[in-house]
């Protein structure tokens, strides 16, 4: 069973910013470039690799929950930035508050319909120019590959492959927000999939509002003890009926086989839950990082994790999506 990399979700991180290897080539190469990275570069290479009771107990006072496309609801937004335009059929499916060589970025990811779209936000390299992220691309891939385009009133610095534009770079205010947009879609029947089209980045990037970066509300304050409570109950292993424990999941009574089946299948597997971080999406979504220490015929060990939690029928819960994936874990322990 693999621990999770730096950020809380490997596999997320890999389809977002510059940082994925699989779609990119040689990850010893990049290690050892970035090693080689100047100190001054290291934020910026960050992105270019891409009445507390009552208000807890009422519930938030205005649940937004981002609509897809910017249709059917508020527009969805990533740290403090609202996008005005998605591909038809995309909605924001996770936000993730990780880090890139030790600097902070906030990365979104919007899905649906075959595409695929990730806005990466850093905040933490407020003196950051364009320059700086030209100079940070061209540490880490060929001269052919790094190129520039007009966007919003400035430019932004360009990956490609010979199918055309992966993802586009640029800065903006001051202090500086350094934005990338990148994305995917199926291009055939066999599920093979290709870069999105220009236009589409082009109209994506230009749709972008950025705001300052959101502060935590008294209603998120309130909620991460709540959250905390309801991982450690959810996946904390009890010899407590199966009821106990879905309470605290989305959809729980459905789930009351999946638990007894777990049980059966891995009799004497405990786990503990350590929550490492929350992050709020708006007032009914937060993405938790957090730890299972496992032990399990003999063997142990902890394993670093990314689950949502959400706000549902008055209270927070994980996500069924969350609860299933951690159940499925303990097929890799044999």
């Amino acid at each position: 069973m693999a621990k999770c990399p730096e950020g809380p979700s490997a596999s997320r991180l890999k389809r977002a910013g510059l940082s994925d290897d699989a779609r990119r080539g040689d990850r010893r190469r990049r290690r050892s470039a970035g090693r080689r990275l100047p100190r001054t570069l290291a934020r910026v290479t960050a992105l270019a690799l891409s009445g507390l009771v009552a208000v807890a107990v009422a519930g938030p006072a205005s649940a937004a929950v981002p609509g897809g496309g910017g249709v059917g609801g508020p527009a969805p937004s990533v740290d403090g930035v609202t996008v005005g335009w998605l591909p038809s059929g995309t909605h924001l499916t996770n936000v993730l508050q990780t880090s890139r060589i030790g600097q902070p970025v906030i990365i979104g990811t919007f899905e649906g319909a075959g595409s695929y779209v990730s806005l990466t936000v850093q905040r933490s390299a407020p003196d950051a120019t364009l320059a700086d992220v030209a100079k940070a691309y061209t540490q880490y891939y060929p001269a052919e590959q790094v190129g520039r385009i007009a966007v919003r009133r400035t430019e932004a610095v360009t990956l490609s492959t010979s199918t055309g534009i992966t993802e586009l770079t640029w800065v903006e205010g001051r202090p500086s927000v350094v934005l990338t947009v990148g994305g995917s879609v199926v291009t055939d029947q066999s599920g093979a999939r290709g870069p999105l089209p220009e236009a589409d980045l082009l109209r994506i990037a230009n749709s972008l509002r950025v705001g300052p970066a959101p502060k935590q509300t008294a209603w998120q304050k309130a909620s991460e003890p709540r959250i905390r409570s309801a991982f450690g109950l959810a996946l904390t292993s009890s010899s407590a009926p199966p009821q106990v424990a879905l309470a605290a999941v989305e959809n729980g009574p459905s789930l009351v086989g999946v638990l007894q089946k777990f049980r059966a299948t891995y009799p004497g597997l405990t786990a503990k839950i350590t929550v490492n971080s929350i992050y709020f999406w708006d007032n009914t979504r937060a993405t938790v990082a957090y730890t299972i220490a496992y032990s399990y015929k003999g063997a142990s060990g902890s394993i670093g994790l990314s689950g949502k939690a959400v706000f549902t029928q008055g209270r927070w819960k994980v996500s069924e999506q969350s609860y299933r994936a951690a159940l499925n874990l303990a097929a890799q322990l044999g």
